[in-house]
């Protein structure tokens, strides 16, 4: 929780150190957003992106340049994640493939947002619409964890190896699109950088660490 907390102080921090520095202080803008995601675990042999979840969060964005262009947003969100089997329609169900991981995380985001849309004046002050393109580090924690096969739920322990890591380190990159002043929509990938699970029943465990792989779409509003 204290490195939670140190991380969201220092990306405020730059918030407002950008902003002293741009004169744009004014321009500092939050909002919030919600969506869909759909994620896999690299590693547990089960390809595909077949769990469904759901995302949402709050951030707060301030401009890194008189143009508008570049953008610093620090994030809160909560996003759900894990896998899941999958059993093609041509395929005969076997319920002891039968394969389900619910993974929870809080996120801190702190991203670089580009933005190459059409800058237009509203009420006398500039607002670009178009395409944002945005990249950076996150921060996750994990809220819960659980697990199940065809005979229910699996006990997660450190003894035997089913438990994921608490903190987990990861990349996105995302295109979002502003269609309106204060609303936009967007598409993200974020992946692991180190892995969230390294079982020890692995018969190799160089290569059977596990990675967390999430696609997120979402809608979201800036005030």
């Amino acid at each position: 929780m204290k490195r939670i907390i140190l991380t969201l102080c220092f990306a405020v921090s730059l918030l407002f150190c950008f902003g002293q520095r741009s004169n744009a202080v004014s321009n500092f803008k939050g909002g919030f957003r919600a969506g869909l995601t759909t994620s896999q675990i690299s590693g547990d042999n089960l390809g595909g992106f077949h769990q469904v979840g759901a995302c949402a969060g709050v951030s707060a964005n301030i401009p890194l340049n008189d143009e508008l262009d570049w953008k610093l947003q620090v994030e809160m969100d909560f996003v759900m994640k894990g896998s899941h089997s999958f059993v093609e329609r041509n395929q005969v169900y076997n319920p002891a493939q039968k394969y389900v991981l619910y993974l929870g995380y809080v996120e801190i985001p702190v991203l670089m947002k580009w933005n190459f849309g059409k800058r237009i004046t509203i009420n006398g002050k500039p607002v670009v619409n178009g395409f944002e393109l945005e990249f950076g580090p996150v921060l996750g924690v994990k809220a819960y964890q659980l697990e199940k096969d065809w005979t229910g739920v699996i006990p997660a322990t450190v003894d035997n190896g089913r438990m994921f890591r608490r903190f987990e380190l990861s990349a996105m990159a995302g295109l979002g699109y502003l269609f309106k002043e204060h609303h936009g929509i967007s598409l993200r990938y974020s992946n692991s950088l180190i892995p969230v699970r390294i079982p020890n029943w692995a018969y190799d465990r160089l290569t059977q660490k596990q990675f967390n792989s999430v696609i997120m779409a979402s809608y979201y509003y800036q005030f």
